[in-house]
Formats: C-alpha cells, structure tokens, sequence
C-alpha cells in the first residue's frame, strides 16, 4: 500500500512540475504578446493579439487551479501513508507479541513432542508392515494427518458423512480393521478413541 501511496505522490508530483512549467510559458507568452500590442498597426491585429493574452491568462488561472488541487491532493496522500505507516507499525508490534508466545508454546510442546515421536517408533515396531504402510498412505493424503478417527454423533470424525448403524455396530466388535466408505480413514468407536487419548495424557 505504502509503494502505491509513493507512486501516486511520484505521479503527482510529475503533474505539478508539468504544470508550472505551462505557467511559465503561458506567463512568457502573455509578455510576448503584450510587447506586440505596442507595435500594431491596425484594430483587427490590436484584438487578435488581445485574445491570445486572454486566452494564456485563463491558461494561468487553470494551471493555478490544477497546480491547488494537486497539493490538497498531494497532502491527502501523505496522511495516508502516515496512517499506513502507524499501523504498520502496530501490525508489527502484533507479530512481534505472537512470534514470542508461538516460540514459547514450541519450546513447552518440544518435550511432549519427542516423548509421543519415541512411543509412535515403538508402535510402529509392532506392527504388520502392510498395515503401517497403508497407515502412512492415509495419514500422508490429508492435511491435518489424522488417518484415525473417532466416530462422533453416527459420522465419520474426518469426513462427516453419517456411519450407517450397523457398521458402527461392527467398528465397536474391533474384531476388524474398518474404514470409512467416503474418506478412507480408519475408524474406531469413542470410547476406544478416549481411552488411548487418556494413555496419551
């Protein structure tokens, strides 16, 4: 925003150059014409220098009206960048304040992190490759990584599409890996799901 406010200043800045330079030409004409006035020799020649100076005195009054309107312009655009350049500064502040409490949350979870990272290792010793590999597969396809999910309200925890009743009855069996028909996660019952959660903890 703040490039943008400098390119309109650069461009109306360009503008007022332009146009006390037309003032300056506009002003040496009218001498030019009024030194003329002096020597006609007749009426008709008297009036249609007359209206030249006419006609570059309303060019002076136009380029004086421009040159007015550019600086009110001019000031309205430096307010603006000043305005930009205050919040700037507080969005700043902001990032600086959520950057120190991102880093301390980091360093708090790092811990906790490494702790799951080593059981997750072990896990995964015990089980059937073709399954962790599948495992892995599913958990790689969507963003938030979760390859099991728990069954909320009769739906898939990952998807949200409803689990017909009886395969939610064959899920709470565990007598066989299930997934779901939309997504492909692995699903498991919520009172499964809250018991590894509170080993977990």
């Amino acid at each position: 925003r703040i490039q943008n406010i400098d390119a309109e200043i650069a461009s109306i800045n360009t503008f007022i150059d332009a146009k006390t330079e037309a003032k300056k030409e506009a002003t040496a004409l009218i001498k030019k014409y009024e030194k003329q006035q002096d020597n006609v020799k007749n009426n008709r020649l008297f009036e249609a220098i007359n209206k030249e100076v006419d006609l570059q005195e309303l060019e002076l009054k136009l380029n004086d009206k421009h040159i007015k309107d550019a600086n009110f312009e001019l000031k309205d655009r430096a307010n603006q960048r000043l305005k930009t350049e205050e919040k700037i500064k507080d969005v700043e502040g902001a990032l600086k304040a959520k950057k120190a409490e991102l880093e301390k949350i980091i360093a708090e979870t790092e811990k906790e992190e490494t702790v799951l990272a080593d059981k997750s290792t072990a896990a995964k010793e015990k089980v059937d490759p073709r399954l962790l590999a599948a495992y892995e597969r599913i958990r790689g396809s969507y963003s938030n990584g979760l390859a099991v999910v728990p069954i909320h309200r009769d739906s898939c925890g990952g998807c949200f599409n409803v689990i017909p009743p009886q395969r939610q009855s064959e899920i709470r069996q565990h007598k066989k890996i299930i997934v779901c028909e939309h997504c492909g996660r692995i699903l498991v019952d919520a009172d499964l799901n809250e018991t590894v959660s509170g080993k977990l903890k």
